[in-house]
């Protein structure tokens, strides 16, 4: 597979969704990120954040709208260079495979970006039960961070954990922003977060209508 090349812009536009017969969560929504550039993204939670992070990504399908890289509609088809890390890791995880198993499912093991995220060799022999939350998160972000992708979308990534851990794995996403071109939607209510890692903020009530 060739890895994706010339991508310089995603853009969520007109995006509208709601779950079955429900009431619109929210309808025409547009965003753009630019490659290189971290869009913070606030709002209480239960507003439909996440939704609209899992259309980007591909998670979800949306009822209306379109997701577009570099102009171009973005319909996946084998890895995705939109990549999506959620709140609670041990759910994106086979809780019976071993941690080198979850791993090279999606690709090779990067032994340098798992060091810059203080990811000892000896886990990858371990399952998702022998490590922490904190642990586990790492090895989330390490394994959507393969060569191919061009877009992390962040939901909460790092809220359930202690300033440390939370610290050294933004540092991470923050020099791959800048070293590799990397472009975030990074979802969060935390906006002393948000004003700490962000190029620019949008309130997520500004961009819906129901």
């Amino acid at each position: 597979m060739k890895p994706w090349s010339g991508v310089i812009m995603l853009e969520a536009r007109g995006l509208s969704y709601r779950y079955q017969a429900n009431q619109w969560l929210f309808k025409d929504v547009h965003l753009t990120v630019q490659r290189g550039e971290i869009v913070g993204l606030k709002g209480p939670s239960g507003t439909g954040k996440t939704t609209l992070g899992k259309l980007i990504a591909g998670y979800l399908s949306p009822i209306e709208g379109m997701i577009l890289l570099d102009g171009k509609r973005h319909i996946p088809d084998g890895f995705n260079p939109i990549q999506m890390v959620l709140q609670h890791p041990e759910k994106a995880i086979n809780p019976q495979w071993r941690m080198s198993r979850i791993f090279t499912e999606v690709h090779s093991i990067n032994e340098e970006l798992l060091l810059s995220l203080g990811f000892k060799n000896e886990w990858l022999e371990r399952s998702p039960a022998e490590l922490s939350g904190g642990e586990l998160q790492r090895f989330c972000l390490a394994r959507a961070l393969g060569k191919q992708t061009q877009f992390l979308i962040a939901d909460e990534m790092t809220t359930m954990l202690d300033a440390v851990t939370q610290a050294g794995i933004w540092h991470t996403v923050l020099d791959l922003v800048k070293n590799k071109n990397l472009g975030v939607l990074a979802i969060s209510h935390d906006p002393h977060l948000l004003n700490q890692i962000s190029t620019r903020i949008i309130d997520f009530s500004s961009l819906i209508r129901k």
